[in-house]
Formats: C-alpha cells, structure tokens, sequence
C-alpha cells in the first residue's frame, strides 16, 4: 500500500508538471481531457528508500505516504527543463508550447 501511495503521488507530481490543465472548462469537460497521467507516463523502475518512523497514534503505528511524495516531482521536472534549455516555467503545465515560446523569447533576446 505504501509504495501505490508513493506512485500516486509522483504520478500527481508528473501530471502538475506536464500535463494536468483545468482551466479551459469549456474544453477539459472530463478527467480524461484534463491531462491526467497514464500509467505508463508514470517510470516504475524508482528506487524507493524508507525512512519509518512509527506515528504512537496511528494504526499499528502508521501515518499517512501519499502526499510526501507529490512535493518533488514538479519542480525536479521543471529544473530539468530549465538545465536543459534555459527555459524558466513559473506556470504549469510545461506545455510543450509554452517551452517553445520560452526558446523562442530567448532566441530573441
């Protein structure tokens, strides 16, 4: 259970990132317009370390994993872009569009 949460949330992180756009109502009328992940968007070859430490008041000394994980992938994703063209994203998603506007403001300058 653990390691679905962690999937679920990098494939939160992945989607913020790249994807996932709810602003246009009128166009994104489903979950599936919106840009959602699919599961093979999501890499399944991450090396996950844990770090437990027992919660005194949860069950069985639990505590909740999912949203640790949706705390990196955006911003590693949006560094990356930037490491590898120079673009700068301050919104997303990094739509592919919005990259090539990027090289092209810079190509400008």
């Amino acid at each position: 259970m653990v390691d679905g949460q962690i999937y679920g949330g990098l494939a939160q992180g992945i989607g913020l990132a790249l994807t996932e756009d709810f602003e246009d109502l009128k166009k994104h009328t489903n979950l599936l317009s919106c840009g959602l992940p699919y599961i093979y968007d999501v890499p399944d070859d991450i090396e996950i370390i844990y770090n437990i430490t027992p919660r005194p008041y949860g069950p069985n000394g639990s505590a909740g994993v999912g949203e640790a994980p949706l705390t990196a992938p955006h911003p590693a994703i949006l560094n990356a872009i930037y490491n590898a063209c120079g673009v700068r994203i301050y919104k997303v998603p990094a739509l592919p569009e919005v990259i090539k506007a990027g090289l092209e403001k810079l190509a400008n300058q």
